[in-house]
């Protein structure tokens, strides 16, 4: 971190923070700078117009943990600037704070002592050690400027106190995640699959670059004994651009121990394996389903709008304009029949916009059915053949 200071901002220093953190009282308070500081009322005025500045930064710092604490512990990479490690991502939003307590410890330590290795609520008479309470107490000032500059000290130190129980808290549901793989696997199964369906030029590109995949991740969950296990032991390890290129790397490798090619790796991921190994099967043997379903070939002797717009849905598409699995459907039917593009699969699922969605339903739940007896033929088919 870039403070030239005695005091490392760490998970320990917060959390020490956050077991020392307590209201200043008028007696201490007194003590410090009357006996120790020996301030004027010109001095306290200085003071509390900067303990005023920091708490105004803390209650934005408030704000930024809230907001980061919304996704913080949902997403398996931490990413903040050039922070890897997520105690530097919370402590970076607490810079403020920080630096207001370190000038409130400043002010209020023994000057006439040189201490190491002590935390921040240890070097201050305001939190620990003996104090004489003053015979004169407020008297000694003239205006009110000790009694306001003690109020301002504790407004800023409740703020302070809220702003480090909030990161505690995010450290804390961190740490149960690391330790818990059953919450963490989904997680980490959540952002994989988001990242592949949104790096498929990335995955490309290491296919085509680096085809023999070395990857250390790759490698240690190959050689993992407990996967969901070293999983977890990894949120918040990597950074997103990291993370993304280790599930590019993943994507592609489960891809090939499942025999599928990396464009159907992109498109659909090793899970779906049976779904794209059965839908081979059916653009292998497309020419012989007008035998058994209705309105699969139209205009021009293509595939007809209608039906290429069921049969993507039947493939687990999400009904937006992304024509990756239109363009494989097309390919893999290249020379043997036409097919569609992608207005006439939209414009036939715009017909159903306004239509009752029990109706569009129930008329996949039976186009489903049918390419599935189809399959299911085929497949006996080739059985029979076989023995």
């Amino acid at each position: 971190m870039a403070y030239s200071t005695p005091y490392d901002y760490n998970t320990d220093t917060i959390y020490t923070l956050d077991e020392k953190f307590r209201e200043v009282t008028d007696d201490r308070f007194l003590y410090c700078i009357q006996e120790q500081q020996k301030w004027n009322i010109e001095k306290a005025n200085l003071f509390k117009a900067r303990l005023h500045t920091s708490q105004q930064y803390t209650l934005m710092e408030i704000d930024r943990l809230n907001e980061l604490d919304k996704t913080f512990n949902k997403e398996f990479p931490s990413d903040h600037r050039k922070y890897v490690n997520s105690v530097q991502e919370i402590v970076s939003k607490m810079r403020c704070t920080l630096s207001g307590l370190k000038k409130v410890i400043s002010e209020f330590r023994d000057k006439g002592k040189t201490k190491k290795n002590v935390t921040l609520m240890d070097d201050s008479a305001l939190f620990t050690g003996p104090y004489m309470k003053n015979v004169f107490g407020w008297d000694t000032y003239s205006d009110n400027s000790a009694q306001e500059l003690l109020d301002e000290l504790n407004a800023f130190l409740k703020d302070a106190d809220t702003c480090i129980n909030l990161a505690v808290k995010m450290l804390q549901d961190e740490a149960a995640i690391i330790n818990d793989p059953e919450q963490a696997f989904p997680i980490y199964i959540h952002d994989y699959q988001h990242s592949v369906s949104g790096n498929r030029t990335m995955i490309k590109m290491i296919e085509s670059l680096r085809p023999d995949l070395e990857n250390d991740f790759v490698k240690a969950l190959e050689e993992a004994e407990d996967v969901k296990k070293l999983i977890a032991s990894l949120f918040h390890a990597f950074n997103r651009d990291i993370f993304n290129y280790n599930s590019a790397c993943w994507a592609i490798h489960e891809g090939r121990k499942a025999e599928l090619t990396t464009e159907e790796s992109l498109i659909w991921g090793r899970e779906n394996e049976r779904l794209v190994k059965r839908l081979r099967i059916l653009l292998d043997h497309i020419l012989e389903l007008p035998n058994q379903m209705e309105n699969v070939i139209k205009w021009k002797g293509m595939l007809s709008g209608h039906f290429v717009m069921r049969l993507l849905k039947w493939c687990g598409w999400d009904g937006t304009k992304n024509t990756a699995m239109l363009d494989y459907i097309t390919k893999r039917c290249s020379g043997v029949i036409g097919v569609v593009k992608i207005g006439a699969v939209m414009a036939e699922k715009r017909k159903y916009t306004f239509k009752d969605q029990d109706v569009d339903y129930e008329e996949q739940k039976t186009f489903n059915k049918e390419i599935d007896t189809f399959i299911d033929g085929i497949i006996e088919k080739g059985n029979d053949s076989a023995s």
